[in-house]
């Protein structure tokens, strides 16, 4: 496929729309191109909405009259590529995003009338780091993979089936699932956390060509981060094409199963019962401390798990939900665990490759920066390399 770099017209000094791919610091966007000046201010339109801005605030941020604004909106003035990239700043968008469309995926998701308003901020998430993904497959930096399709769970006994084969999928022995971000990548789903704020929804899930990218809310608590990333790894292995934020409320059946399919996942049923027996017969609430913390998941996520595997009673549950762990409870139990998907933070193979492809030069410092989401400062990559192509082969194969 032809590209063209991103540049304004000497005639018209503005966007020049239709061509089937641009590509600006290695960014490259996908074929399905906004044709149209009109297109072009719709979504400039539809970006501003999506960020809270009123068209005066957005005109201010971008050094223009709000007139002028409107008139690009409507696409009866033509914007320049200089104009563009301040309103791109301004809103935290891609530069690419403006002149594509999004994935199929993520335009699904957004007209889902069960996502509501609280997950603007988690489209456009999604919709960023699955054209980061695409790139990147695009490049060879990130490896072709067939998604492994399950059946989407329609009882309880299905969903902990699910969550057995996940576990194999996965690579994972028995007993506590440590380091689920990692395991997730080895199932085919790159999990990102991200500090977005309490109001901007747990989880969102997008499907880009064989991988599943999750973006997880990293302002929640270490163990709910945790149970939304293998909620979202549950939508991945059914091959939902996008998922709402995770219904804690059990409001549908899918998203019912897919969070027993995450209890299950997180807490197998024999070694959570083997770690109940240890402490029950002294202490029920201290077993019930010991679920949690050993299998690192949320307080009321243990207590209504062991309701579900009737090892305790829905009276026993509501009480113990009203006493959580408190740190005397880890100092009698002798056990900690380290949290989890803090933000930011990026698959580990994933951050390995973007990496490995700047030391060879096919990725610029700044956009390894974006590619990493600050979790490397520009300051603080590696020296480039000049590697000869069959050592460059060698080096990527083990990670195929």
């Amino acid at each position: 496929m032809q590209h063209k770099s991103l540049k304004s017209s000497p005639a018209t000094n503005g966007i020049g729309l239709g061509e089937r791919g641009v590509v600006c610091d290695n960014r490259t966007v996908t074929d399905r191109v906004v044709a149209s000046q009109a297109d072009l201010g719709h979504r400039i339109a539809q970006g501003r909405e999506e960020a809270g801005l009123t068209q005066a605030e957005l005109a201010v941020a971008v050094g223009i009259d709000r007139t002028a604004l409107a008139k690009i909106e409507t696409g009866t003035r033509r914007v320049s590529a200089t104009e563009l990239v301040v309103i791109a700043r301004a809103l935290s968008r891609a530069v690419d995003w403006f002149v594509s469309e999004s994935p199929p995926a993520v335009i699904s998701r957004r007209s889902d009338p069960g996502v509501g308003g609280r997950s603007a901020r988690l489209d456009a998430l999604v919709d960023r780091i699955g054209r980061d993904v695409a790139f990147l497959l695009r490049e060879s930096v990130l490896p072709t993979r067939e998604r492994n399709s399950f059946a989407v769970p329609t009882n309880f006994p299905e969903a902990e089936q699910l969550a057995a084969d996940a576990r194999q999928l996965m690579h994972a022995s028995a007993g506590p699932l440590i380091d689920i971000q990692r395991r997730s990548e080895e199932a085919g789903l790159l999990g990102f956390a991200l500090d977005l704020g309490e109001a901007a929804g747990d989880a969102a899930y997008v499907e880009v060509d064989g991988w599943g990218v999750a973006v997880i809310n990293g302002t929640a608590d270490a163990g709910r981060r945790r149970f939304n990333l293998a909620h979202e790894l549950g939508h991945h292995l059914v091959g939902d094409a996008y998922a709402a934020e995770v219904d804690v409320s059990f409001g549908n059946d899918t998203e019912k199963f897919l969070n027993a399919f995450a209890a299950y996942l997180l807490m197998p049923r024999a070694e959570v019962s083997e770690s109940w027996s240890e402490f029950a017969s002294r202490d029920r609430r201290l077993a019930a401390v010991a679920v949690a913390t050993r299998f690192r998941v949320s307080w009321s996520a243990a207590c209504s798990h062991l309701r579900n595997l009737g090892v305790i009673e829905s009276d026993e549950r509501d009480q113990l939900e009203q006493a959580p762990p408190t740190r005397g409870d880890s100092v009698e139990l002798g056990e900690w665990w380290i949290p989890e998907l803090e933000a930011p933070s990026v698959p580990p193979e994933y951050g390995q490759r973007v990496i490995r492809a700047y030391r060879v030069a096919k990725i610029t410092a700044p956009r390894v920066v974006e590619l990493l989401w600050g979790t490397v400062p520009e300051t603080e990559l590696p020296e480039r390399e000049s590697v000869p192509i069959d050592a460059l082969r060698r080096e990527f194969e083990p990670l195929q």
